[in-house]
C-alpha cells in the first residue's frame, strides 16, 4: 500500500516542478525533449512489444495508423484540423489512464508476491515523466484546472487498479484491449511530436512558426526540424534516466 501512495504522490511531482521553472525560457524545450525520449521509448520497448506478443503485425498496423491518421485526416480536412488535434490529445491521455491502471495492479502483484525488489520504485519513478507529460499537453489546451483533474484521474486509475489487480490483468491481455492500447499508442506519439502551445493549437514549435509562414517554398522548415541545444538537453537527461531505470534500479 505504501508504493501504490508514493506512485500517486510521484504524479504529482512532474507538473510541480514544471510550474517552478516553467517561467524559465527554455523549460519547455528542455521538457519537449525529455518527454519525447521518455514516452517513446516506453510505447516502443514495453507497450508494443506486449501487444505485438498477442496481436501480432496488427500491432504495428494499428500504431502507425494512430501515428500517421490525423496528419492524413488534417490535410484532407483542413477545417477539422483543430478538432482531430484536440480529439489525438484526449486519446492519448486515456493511453497514460489505462497505462496507470496496468501499473497499478503490478504494484499489487508486488505486494502480493512480499518481493522487496526494484520493480515497485521502478513504478514509481516512471509516474514521475507520467505526471508531468500530462501537465505539459493538457495545460496550454484546457487549463490548470482541468489538467489537475487528470491528474486526479490517473491517480483513481492507478488505485482502482491496485484494488480490481485479477480483473485489469485478464483484461489488459485480451485482444481488443492490446489492439487498443496499440492504436492510442500511436495517437500519443503523434501528439508527443507535436505539441501543443499556449494557443491551444497542435503543433512542434518549429511546425508552429512555419504553418503562419506564407511562403511555401521556404525549404529552412526542412533545417527547422532539428532539434536545437535545448531540447537535445531534454533528450540527453531522458536517454540518462533510462539507462537509471534500466540498469541501476
Amino acid at each position: 500500500m505504501i508504493a501504490l501512495i508514493a506512485s500517486i504522490f510521484a504524479l504529482g511531482i512532474g507538473p510541480l516542478i514544471y510550474q517552478t521553472f516553467g517561467p524559465l525560457k527554455r523549460t519547455d524545450k528542455i521538457v519537449s525533449g525529455f518527454i519525447l525520449i521518455v514516452i517513446t521509448a516506453t510505447l516502443f520497448f514495453e507497450v508494443l512489444p506486449d501487444a505485438y506478443q498477442v496481436i501480432g503485425f496488427l500491432s504495428i498496423c494499428l500504431a502507425l495508423l494512430g501515428f500517421l491518421g490525423p496528419s492524413l485526416i488534417e490535410s484532407l480536412f483542413a477545417k477539422t484540423a483543430t478538432k482531430t488535434h484536440q480529439l489525438t490529445i484526449f486519446l492519448g491521455i486515456i493511453g497514460l489512464v489505462i497505462h496507470a491502471s496496468i501499473d497499478g495492479a503490478a504494484l499489487h502483484g508486488v505486494d502480493l508476491s512480499h518481493q522487496h525488489d526494484n520493480l515497485s520504485l521502478a513504478i514509481i519513478l516512471h509516474r514521475l515523466p507520467v505526471g508531468l507529460t500530462i501537465w505539459w499537453l493538457l495545460k496550454p489546451l484546457i487549463g490548470e484546472r482541468y489538467a489537475l483533474l487528470t491528474i486526479l484521474a490517473m491517480a483513481v486509475a492507478t488505485s482502482g487498479g491496485y484494488l480490481l489487480s485479477m480483473q485489469i490483468n485478464e483484461l489488459h491481455s485480451s485482444f481488443a484491449m492490446l489492439a487498443i492500447q496499440s492504436f492510442i499508442s500511436g495517437s500519443l506519439l503523434h501528439v508527443v511530436i507535436h505539441k501543443p502551445h499556449d494557443d491551444g493549437c497542435m503543433h512542434t514549435s518549429h511546425t508552429h512558426k512555419n504553418a503562419h509562414q506564407q511562403n511555401p517554398n521556404d525549404d529552412s522548415k526542412f533545417i527547422a526540424l532539428i532539434p536545437d541545444s535545448w531540447e537535445l538537453l531534454g533528450m540527453f537527461i531522458g536517454i540518462f534516466t533510462l539507462l537509471m531505470l534500466e540498469f541501476v534500479i
